[in-house]
């Protein structure tokens, strides 16, 4: 699907260019909801080695209490040492893909709110980019954090990700719209 065609679905949705209040509010929320995703993982980034990992291990253990009441006898149930840090290990990457995720989908359709130039759709994919990088130097200089490129890869990993299911979403949105405008021009 093209970038004209999903202005078109934007067009068909009653959303014109000037005067429509619901695009100024959708623009709006997108922008708000990519701004305090930025904060989230930013935020994220500059807590210490200490509640990083309490963070992550009291989530480590919840998904284990989970486990126990579900399957008590599974691996992630009974880990225990070396498999507990495996496990531990598992729920950061999972972390880290999951809150880039959110801000890929957020960024390709805060972009699609504004425009329809394919000349600009550099600018959602280089903040996916860019966003782990800089993610991963603040962790620098905040104390027992370091920068990790797996992280980085992750993080590149899930905001592309989350871009695919926002563009997915959409075309999925166009091809329904298709067919309910093809089905009011038959009764016409």
């Amino acid at each position: 699907m093209t970038l004209t065609a999903f202005w078109r679905i934007i067009v068909y949705m009653g959303i014109n260019k000037k005067k429509n209040v619901s695009l100024w509010v959708l623009r709006i929320a997108l922008t708000l909801a990519c701004a305090l995703t930025f904060a989230w993982i930013f935020s994220n980034s500059l807590k210490t080695g200490e509640q990083s990992s309490a963070q992550s291990l009291a989530v480590t253990n919840s998904v284990q209490d989970v486990a126990q009441v579900i399957a008590p006898s599974s691996s992630v149930a009974t880990a225990t040492g070396d498999d507990y840090d495996k496990l531990h290990s598992l729920i950061r990457s999972i972390a880290h893909v999951s809150e880039f995720a959110l801000l890929g989908a957020l960024l390709i359709t805060c972009y699609f709110s504004y425009t329809s130039d394919k000349a600009l759709c550099i600018v959602p994919f280089g903040l996916i980019l860019l966003t782990p990088i800089i993610d991963e130097c603040l962790q620098i200089s905040t104390g027992g954090r370091g920068a990790e490129m797996k992280d980085i890869l992750l993080d590149t990993a899930g905001g592309f990700l989350g871009a695919l299911a926002g563009l997915m979403i959409v075309g999925l949105i166009y091809l329904i719209l298709k067919k309910s405008r093809a089905k009011r021009e038959r009764k016409v």
